[in-house]
């Protein structure tokens, strides 16, 4: 019998307690991100000019900001 490939269903649990969310939305113009950031209880909102640069300085800030596991820092990280 041949399994279906079932996209809508993910092979590894999602974990909110030590997982980065960023939402971008993107025009011409500006850029808006959102996230939900593990330790910080409010949610960062922040509008950028389109610079993907930028937006990877902020991600990784927030990153280090909420103690997420950053992939300079995996070795240290447990369940990765």
């Amino acid at each position: 019998m041949v399994q279906v490939n079932d996209l809508s269903r993910s092979l590894t649990a999602f974990e909110p307690i030590s997982t980065l969310v960023v939402v971008v939305e993107m025009s011409k113009t500006s850029w808006l991100v959102s996230g939900v950031v593990p330790g910080v209880e409010r949610q960062p909102l922040k509008k950028l000019e389109p610079d993907a640069t930028a937006l990877l300085r902020l991600i990784e800030r927030w990153a280090h900001r909420g103690g997420a596991c950053w992939p300079a820092d995996q070795a240290d990280c447990t369940g990765l």
